[in-house]
């Protein structure tokens, strides 16, 4: 089994045990986001890109709209959500995250490398998908080599238009 993998599942765990103990709903939800995304990176990591996308996508767009209406829903005041009066929160949050963007990047690259993973281009036909091993083997390597900036760009677009609902409904709860 791969560090990486290891790495991860540790994480995972301790975000498990941190979302049962948390005394805020947000940190909870935080939590459960973080352990949703670190199973996603797991099967990343092992070669199940598409099942890591789908995991993405509907577990963890679904607990950021838990999110949003668990902030638009809860009357939270200023000192539970206020993190500029702790700096060591905020930086060692920054921190995590690039570490962990890191440590998933490392990983991704080193299964790549050693599987040689071809970019393939050009029409299907069934002969070819089932030699390649399957419609979401196709398509995993499809989205994730062809056209990985686009599904990014998307992704980014979507975080955008989240971040913005949650800076206007706060507006209009303050």
């Amino acid at each position: 089994m791969s560090p990486a993998i290891v790495i991860l599942s540790v994480i995972a765990a301790v975000l498990a045990a941190y979302m049962v103990i948390a005394k805020s709903p947000i940190t909870s939800a935080l939590c459960l986001l973080g352990v949703l995304i670190m199973t996603a990176a797991i099967y990343g990591l092992i070669g199940e890109h598409l099942i890591a996308t789908i995991q993405l996508v509907v577990y963890a767009g679904a607990i950021m709209v838990l999110f949003v209406f668990s902030i638009m829903l809860l009357n939270l005041n200023n000192d539970e959500t206020d993190y500029r009066k702790n700096p060591l929160i905020f930086f060692g949050s920054i921190a995590a995250g690039l570490g962990l963007f890191t440590l998933i990047v490392l990983g991704l690259k080193e299964y790549f490398e050693k599987h040689h993973a071809q970019r393939l281009l050009g029409m299907f036909n069934h002969e070819t998908v089932q030699k390649l091993g399957g419609n979401s083997k196709v398509l995993a390597h499809a989205l994730f080599t062809q056209f990985y900036i686009s599904f990014e760009v998307i992704s980014l677009a979507l975080l955008t238009a989240v971040v913005g609902a949650v800076v206007l409904a706060k507006r209009k709860v303050d």
